[in-house]
């Protein structure tokens, strides 16, 4: 008896291992909004935001040795998956730097929250897990410091205002 009992011990620990490891593959990357939204918080997370349109653009940062491809949906449709009733917002990334932008510049700049650099997920310590990029290409008017400073990576929470 004593030996099926340790048996079957071993089992539920192998069990527990084999569920550990599938559950660590997942994806639990979250973005939070706070604010004008439905209940006061909402937690999206990438998978989520993964299902959205998505469109690509390849800029070259100023942090960045060289040019990269982003792709990640528009940031207006994320606040509209949210459910977010403001317009302008505040991003905060891991490290507590935050960048404010208007409804208006999203509307006419259309920033995208990248999940995506060059075809790979961004992990957290790889600008990840989320990364605003703007379309400094195709508008040179806004490839300045005051919007690549805004080009925000490793964000963890949005406010709506």
């Amino acid at each position: 008896m004593q030996g099926s009992t340790r048996r079957g011990f071993g089992l539920a620990c192998l069990l527990v291992t084999i569920m550990t490891s599938v559950g660590a593959l997942a994806d639990d990357a979250v973005l939070t909004f706070s604010g004008k939204v439905p209940g006061g918080a909402v937690t999206l997370t990438r998978d989520e935001i993964a299902k959205l349109p998505q469109r690509e653009l390849t800029e070259q940062p100023t942090s960045f040795p060289q040019p990269m491809k982003f792709k990640g949906p528009s940031l207006t449709d994320v606040l509209k998956l949210a459910g977010a009733t403001g317009g302008d917002i505040t991003l905060s990334a891991a490290d507590d730097y935050k960048v404010d932008i208007t409804a208006d510049d999203m509307t006419k700049f259309a920033p995208i929250l990248a999940i995506e650099k060059d075809g790979v997920r961004m992990a957290p310590d790889d600008f990840g897990p989320f990364f605003v990029m703007w379309p400094f290409k195709e508008k040179p008017e806004i490839d300045i410091e005051a919007y690549q400073a805004k080009a925000i990576w490793s964000v963890v929470k949005i406010e709506v205002k």
